[in-house]
Protein backbone atom coordinates (compact mmCIF):
# COMPACT_ATOMS: atom_id res chain seq x y z
CA UNK A 1 0.00 0.00 0.00
CA UNK A 2 1.28 3.44 -0.84
CA UNK A 3 2.13 5.80 1.97
CA UNK A 4 -0.45 8.25 0.65
CA UNK A 5 -3.23 5.65 0.83
CA UNK A 6 -2.05 4.52 4.27
CA UNK A 7 -2.12 8.10 5.53
CA UNK A 8 -5.54 8.75 4.00
CA UNK A 9 -7.04 5.70 5.71
CA UNK A 10 -5.43 6.59 9.03
CA UNK A 11 -6.62 10.20 8.88
CA UNK A 12 -10.20 9.25 7.96
CA UNK A 13 -10.64 6.29 10.30
CA UNK A 14 -8.62 7.27 13.35
CA UNK A 15 -6.81 10.59 13.56
CA UNK A 16 -9.52 13.08 12.62
CA UNK A 17 -12.28 11.31 14.60
CA UNK A 18 -10.01 11.25 17.67
CA UNK A 19 -9.17 14.93 17.23
CA UNK A 20 -12.91 15.73 16.96
CA UNK A 21 -13.62 13.76 20.13
CA UNK A 22 -10.86 15.61 21.94
CA UNK A 23 -12.21 19.00 20.76
CA UNK A 24 -15.70 18.04 21.97
CA UNK A 25 -14.39 16.87 25.35
CA UNK A 26 -12.37 20.05 25.88
CA UNK A 27 -15.34 22.19 24.83
CA UNK A 28 -17.54 20.45 27.42
CA UNK A 29 -14.93 21.08 30.11
CA UNK A 30 -14.77 24.72 29.06
CA UNK A 31 -18.55 25.00 29.46
CA UNK A 32 -17.94 24.41 33.18
CA UNK A 33 -14.80 26.55 33.48
CA UNK A 34 -14.74 29.18 30.73
CA UNK A 35 -11.66 30.96 32.09
CA UNK A 36 -9.36 27.94 32.29
CA UNK A 37 -6.34 29.10 30.28
CA UNK A 38 -4.90 25.60 29.98
CA UNK A 39 -8.12 24.30 28.46
CA UNK A 40 -8.36 27.30 26.13
CA UNK A 41 -4.79 26.69 24.98
CA UNK A 42 -5.46 22.97 24.51
CA UNK A 43 -8.62 23.71 22.51
CA UNK A 44 -6.79 26.08 20.17
CA UNK A 45 -3.98 23.56 19.75
CA UNK A 46 -6.42 20.75 18.89
CA UNK A 47 -8.21 23.01 16.41
CA UNK A 48 -4.85 23.71 14.74
CA UNK A 49 -4.15 19.97 14.64
CA UNK A 50 -7.54 19.41 12.97
CA UNK A 51 -6.80 22.09 10.37
CA UNK A 52 -3.40 20.57 9.60
CA UNK A 53 -4.72 17.04 9.10
CA UNK A 54 -7.79 18.27 7.21
CA UNK A 55 -5.49 20.15 4.85
CA UNK A 56 -3.38 17.02 4.43
CA UNK A 57 -6.51 15.10 3.51
CA UNK A 58 -7.50 17.82 1.04
CA UNK A 59 -4.06 17.53 -0.60
CA UNK A 60 -4.54 13.78 -0.89
CA UNK A 61 -7.98 14.28 -2.44
CA UNK A 62 -6.43 16.66 -5.02
CA UNK A 63 -3.57 14.23 -5.73
CA UNK A 64 -1.22 16.99 -4.58
CA UNK A 65 0.67 15.06 -1.90
CA UNK A 66 3.91 13.23 -2.56
CA UNK A 67 4.84 9.87 -1.10
CA UNK A 68 7.63 11.62 0.85
CA UNK A 69 5.22 14.12 2.39
CA UNK A 70 2.82 11.32 3.34
CA UNK A 71 5.66 9.31 4.82
CA UNK A 72 6.83 12.30 6.89
CA UNK A 73 3.34 12.81 8.31
CA UNK A 74 3.06 9.09 9.08
CA UNK A 75 6.39 9.22 10.90
CA UNK A 76 5.20 12.23 12.91
CA UNK A 77 2.02 10.38 13.83
CA UNK A 78 4.06 7.38 14.94
CA UNK A 79 6.24 9.64 17.10
CA UNK A 80 3.15 11.22 18.67
CA UNK A 81 1.66 7.80 19.38
CA UNK A 82 4.93 6.65 20.96
CA UNK A 83 5.08 9.79 23.13
CA UNK A 84 1.49 9.25 24.28
CA UNK A 85 2.30 5.68 25.29
CA UNK A 86 5.18 6.98 27.40
CA UNK A 87 2.72 9.18 29.31
CA UNK A 88 0.99 6.14 30.81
Amino acid sequence: MSKIKELEELLRSSVLPEVEEEIDAISKLLDKDKNNKNLLFELEYMKDVKVFYSEALAQIDKNAMSEDEANNILLDLEDMEYENEDDF
